[in-house]
């Protein structure tokens, strides 16, 4: 009976972590480099579309109402922000997993700096909610001071339809765009 419980607890475990395409490779992997930025929460490094794990930002064609009430491009503002924090900085992405749209989801570094939680507390990115929950509280600072999206308003971007990149695309060019 013993044997049983312990094979059906990993049968569990197998099929959940499947479920979330967290495989081993995935599970211990990085990559690191200079970023090209192809959105507010997408990014390329070491040849990788890289999703920033844990939060959503506004689509590049994505308006939103500032604090006056006129519209803005948010989108491309959440991208722009990103790329010049980030400048010519050298990022160390841990792989998490791979999302629907295939990007490896990943928690990402400039030197100790979280960059999910840096977009969530400047309110260029909404956090994730349910599994990825762990930028809500990055989140409420940004809310709180009414930084960035929460300045005015905006549609949650956490639902979005995103671009879908196919296995064949999941490796791109890695030279960095001017902004």
């Amino acid at each position: 009976m013993r044997r049983t419980g312990l094979l059906g607890l990993s049968f569990i475990l197998l099929a959940a972590a499947g479920a979330r395409d967290i495989s081993p490779s995935h599970a211990s992997e990085s990559v690191s480099g200079r970023p090209r930025i192809l959105s507010g929460d997408t990014l390329v490094v070491g040849g990788r579309i890289i999703g920033l794990y844990g939060v959503a930002a506004p689509s590049l064609k994505q308006t939103c109402l500032n604090a006056k009430g006129q519209n803005y491009a948010c989108g491309a503002s959440s991208a722009q922000a990103l790329a010049a924090h980030l400048k010519d900085a050298t990022v160390t992405c841990q792989i998490r997993e791979t999302d629907s749209y295939g990007r490896a989801l990943s928690v990402c570094h400039r030197d100790k700096e979280d960059l999910s939680a840096w977009m969530a507390e400047k309110g260029f990115a909404m956090a994730e909610r349910g599994g990825k929950a762990a930028y809500v509280g990055a989140e409420t600072v940004a809310w709180g001071k009414r930084l960035g999206l929460w300045a005015g308003s905006f549609e949650d971007p956490t639902g979005r339809p995103r671009t879908s990149y196919s296995k064949a695309n999941t490796v791109a060019d890695a030279q960095p765009e001017t902004y």
